[in-house]
């Protein structure tokens, strides 16, 4: 939707928009009901999340004698909302718009997007895994939209190593050291380098012969991803070659990232300086580490949290083709028109 004509004219976006809106007061709602507290934290800020990948909008802001300070545009709420679980907010929850540059235009990604991101704390992956159930079934259930994707099933809930052996036919604890799993995704036919990290070369797999299969009878909980890829996460209880994670998806299309979070300040340093230094081999911009997150984390006992993509729950809700459909005056929008 690039403007006002396009809510006028077209009934079918306009009725999407009004969907999105009722999204948006549903999850508050059922928030408020489970007695979380909505939380609101800077947009700009001076140290962005590392994310070896992600690509923040950098701005910068004048003082009355026109010096510049760098700031940027959030990627996450979630630097922000971990000091506030240090302070002792326990149960929170946050609506944010975020922004990551370079992003491709329509199908599922936009510039500018709207996260719902939560946190317990104290917390385990299991609960956010839960609350998660809970709320699509309730949205869906007060929308009585249509039942395509059968919202109101139970959720299956299947591991990485589990996924590999179905549809790569791979026992994937043999795949845990990149120098073999460079060459198993070599075997598979997929162009790989000495450059690509571990993270590249499971995704040439994932991507291709995994993802479009989740979630299409019922929404699936896919977790234990491997541990070298999860700086912000926990390592498993069970097997620590495997972190505390899962992704939920939905007709083959992701919604949701939640973490055990790491709450270990040393830990947690050292893996932001892994990712600082992968973002140099990727000639990418190289931040600084926001050393009062990192303190903050000494006061989090322990502590589970989520970011779910506001944009994509509406496009399954509404069955949208392309996430620009469901986000008015969305940034592609703008610049292609």
């Amino acid at each position: 939707m690039s403007n006002w004509q396009d809510l006028q004219n077209n009934p079918r976006l306009k009725s999407i928009y009004e969907t999105r809106i009722k999204v948006i007061r549903l999850i508050r709602e059922f928030f408020w009901l489970e007695n979380f507290v909505e939380t609101d934290t800077p947009v700009a800020v001076r140290f962005p999340g590392q994310e070896p990948y992600l690509n923040p909008v950098p701005v910068d802001i004048h003082n009355p004698n026109s010096e510049a300070a760098r700031f940027y545009l959030q990627t996450s709420p979630e630097f922000a909302m971990k000091k506030l679980l240090a302070v002792g907010f326990d149960k929170i929850f946050q609506l944010a718009k975020c922004w990551r540059d370079y992003e491709s235009f329509g199908g599922t990604h936009n510039t500018e997007f709207t996260m719902l991101e939560w946190y317990r704390s104290p917390g385990t992956l299991v609960e956010i895994m839960d609350d998660t159930e809970k709320l699509i079934k309730f949205v869906d259930a007060k929308l009585a939209l249509s039942k395509i994707y059968n919202l109101q099933s139970n959720y299956d809930r299947i591991s990485v190593k589990e996924l590999w052996q179905k549809y790569v036919d791979v026992d994937f604890n043999e795949l845990l050291e990149i120098n073999k799993m460079r060459d198993f995704v070599k075997s598979c036919g997929y162009q790989v380098s000495e450059e690509d990290a571990y993270e590249d070369l499971f995704y040439k797999v994932f991507l291709n012969k995994i993802e479009s299969h989740l979630g299409k009878e019922r929404p699936v909980f896919v977790y234990d991803y491997p541990a070298q890829m999860c700086s912000l996460s926990n390592l498993s209880q069970k097997d620590q070659r495997y972190a505390e994670r899962f992704e939920l998806y939905i007709n083959g299309l992701e919604l949701a990232n939640a973490f055990g979070e790491l709450t270990n300040p040393v830990k947690q340093l050292y893996n932001l300086e892994q990712d600082q230094a992968k973002r140099q081999e990727l000639g990418r911009e190289i931040f600084g580490v926001d050393k009062d997150f990192i303190e903050s984390l000494s006061n989090i006992p322990s502590a589970g949290g989520i970011a779910l993509g506001v944009d994509r729950l509406v496009m399954i809700l509404t069955e949208a083709k392309d996430i620009n459909e469901v986000i008015f005056g969305s940034v592609a929008d703008q610049l292609v028109n």
